[in-house]
């Protein structure tokens, strides 16, 4: 059982940095063309807007992707813990 519960522990913690890793990169990523969008003094304005609900949109999905992982990390120890008492 203690494989198990290991082999969750890693699962969890890929699943968290991994998420973490690929929100800074989409982020950083989509910065280059909103950067020179936003210097464009027509359209510099909702740019903006559309780069603001960019990043909130990433860091949303990358929060709720965290937090299912951790829904799920919680309800596998719980099958584990019941498993053994079994």
């Amino acid at each position: 059982m203690n494989r198990w519960r290991g082999l969750v522990v890693l699962v969890k913690e890929a699943v968290e940095s991994g998420s973490i890793a690929i929100e800074k990169i989409q982020k950083e990523t989509a910065q280059r063309p909103f950067g020179v969008l936003e210097q464009i003094p027509p359209i510099a304005g909702p740019v903006k807007v559309i780069h603001t609900l960019h990043d909130v949109s990433v860091s949303t999905t990358h929060t709720a992707i965290r937090l299912v992982n951790r829904v799920v990390g919680e309800a596998v120890d719980a099958a584990l813990a019941s498993a053994e008492r079994e």
